[in-house]
């Protein structure tokens, strides 16, 4: 059964939330969307997946069953993708220079959401809440760690490779735990070229002040 709108205008003041959320068009679907038991926790704008800056961010929506993402479309009138929360097994927050990204893994998909720094440490604080006992939630501070995490990876391929005692083999692991590594890889690279910008833009800054405080000759 749909919940009422008075109901959610009655939990977004409960949260300290504004009410211009019902500018947004995904928020207008909402009604049609939560279930009557169900209570809001967080709200977000962000990406979804792999963030490319020519999509369209996602309404995300963190309540006391599940993890919501919406999309208003033109025809279908929106897309929802969600994790309920019984099923969600792992909650990592990473932090860069300019965003978080907040990975959640469960009910055998990875929801990777790159959101405001703020955003990213309340959603994964409710998430983290939300995970499954036993399951793991992590934060990681970017992008100093993730930086040293793939220089020291890269660095220890070769001798792992072409030592002389290498060990054996390791056995095969299910597909689904190649998935998140290869996943967990991409986001990592992702992470470094915005850090590499971040850098080149403050050398190019630093340039330019240089520039501007020379005096002219006479």
């Amino acid at each position: 059964m749909p919940i009422d709108r008075g109901a959610i205008d009655l939990q977004l003041e409960a949260l300290g939330e504004s009410s211009r959320w019902w500018e947004e068009r995904e928020f207008r679907d909402m009604p049609a969307v939560l279930r009557s038991d169900e209570n809001l926790l967080a709200l977000a704008r962000g990406k979804v997946a792999r963030p490319r800056w020519m999509r369209r961010p996602w309404l995300i929506v963190v309540t006391d069953q599940r993890l919501l993402c919406l999309r208003s479309t033109r025809r279908a009138g929106w897309r929802q993708l969600e994790i309920a929360a019984g099923q969600i097994s792992r909650v990592a927050l990473r932090i860069g220079p300019f965003r978080g990204r907040v990975i959640v893994v469960g009910g055998g998909r990875t929801c990777r959401l790159l959101v405001s720094r703020p955003d990213g440490y309340k959603l994964s604080s409710v998430l983290s809440a939300l995970c499954a006992p036993g399951k793991t939630a992590s934060t990681r501070l970017r992008p100093t760690l993730m930086v040293r995490r793939v220089i020291d990876h890269v660095l220890a391929l070769p001798a792992a490779a072409m030592g002389p005692d290498a060990p054996a083999p390791p056995k095969a692991v299910p597909a689904v735990a190649d998935t998140e590594r290869v996943h967990s890889l991409e986001d990592e690279v992702e992470e470094l070229r915005q850090q590499v910008r971040f850098l080149e833009d403050l050398l190019q800054r630093e340039q330019l002040g240089r520039g501007a405080g020379k005096l002219p000759s006479a």
